[in-house]
């Protein structure tokens, strides 16, 4: 009772003036296109409990994994556009892919209709402790002295283009490792199969914070506030800057008012202080705005990324 008191203080149980007429009559499925456990499920399960609450009908996550996220995003953009099948996007499905797969069966920017941008965090790389590193500079001699193992958590995600970057801009070479999701990755990063690896900051800061791994730097542009004791990896080399964005999508043609009503559940739930403070936690921050908003993030971000791949040279192996 205690907790449903706050909630409606805050505004998330206000289902009548949120809901379009007859949305959401029935459960909502959002579908996580990464395995579990990873930053994208982790939101997107909160973001399910938050729309919950705010609604009073049910939001049910699904997974549906692989080829980098391209599964889940093309089960979206086929789905019925009624509002009761959305999508957890994430800068690879909406705006990496399509520049890295000959055919990833849709198109991250035609085929959806965004509803709200929901948080963004850097990426964090880290090492195992075995290799006695305690920066960014220790890791780039290491990897000119020797070849090393490193990992990512998702084939043209934000992470591969955070590790490949790192690579080339310090021009080091090594044994590249993609891995579907973080849960697999972490699975040889912490016994030490691999000697570093690159994941979005939830997933991984824990196991920094226990000891398990060394953070050597995150990918924002400078330190992140979630974890101020961790350098950016741009103090060492400079201009590097890489950061995640997670945000709810539906399909195109998807009404409206439906769109309207899932926004502004969002952009309230994303305002409260428990919001807030459940993202900080996690080290990420909330960036609620319109949809108009959200489709022009994604179209800046396919332009950049699209850059950044043909420049760089990038590619799927």
């Amino acid at each position: 009772m205690k907790r449903r008191t706050l909630l409606a203080a805050a505004g998330l149980l206000a289902a009548p003036a949120l809901a379009a007429e007859g949305w959401p009559a029935r459960p909502v499925r959002i579908v996580v296109p990464f395995p579990p456990g990873g930053t994208v499920d982790i939101l997107g399960r909160l973001t399910a409990s938050w729309l919950q609450e705010a609604t009073g009908q049910s939001f049910v996550v699904e997974n549906r994994s692989g080829a980098g996220g391209n599964i889940g995003a093309v089960a979206v953009a086929r789905a019925a556009a009624d509002g009761y099948t959305l999508l957890m996007g994430s800068p690879g499905t909406q705006a990496i892919n399509a520049h890295l797969y000959p055919n990833p069966g849709y198109d991250g920017i035609a085929d959806f209709a965004p509803i709200s941008l929901v948080a963004e965090l850097p990426n964090l790389l880290a090492a195992h402790p075995s290799l006695g590193l305690r920066d960014i500079p220790a890791l780039i001699a290491r990897a000119k002295a020797e070849r090393l193992a490193y990992g990512e958590t998702s084939i043209g995600g934000s992470t591969h283009l955070s590790a490949e970057l790192f690579r080339l801009q310090a021009g080091i070479e090594g044994e590249h490792i993609t891995y579907r999701g973080s849960a697999p990755m972490l699975g040889d990063l912490l016994p030490g199969r691999i000697a570093w690896g690159v994941d979005n900051l939830p997933s991984i800061l824990p196991h920094v914070r226990s000891g398990a791994l060394v953070g050597l730097g995150v990918t924002s542009k400078a330190r992140w506030s979630g974890a101020p004791d961790i350098p950016a990896i741009a103090e060492s080399l400079p201009g590097y800057e890489v950061t995640a964005w997670f945000g709810l999508l539906a399909p195109r043609g998807t009404p409206e008012d439906v769109i309207a009503a899932a926004n502004t559940a969002l952009r309230r739930m994303l305002d409260s202080p428990t919001a807030t403070r459940r993202l900080a936690e996690l080290g990420a921050t909330p960036i609620p705005g319109t949809p108009e908003a959200y489709r022009t993030h994604i179209a800046a971000e396919y332009a950049k990324w699209g850059e950044v791949i043909r420049k760089a040279g990038i590619r799927l192996e």
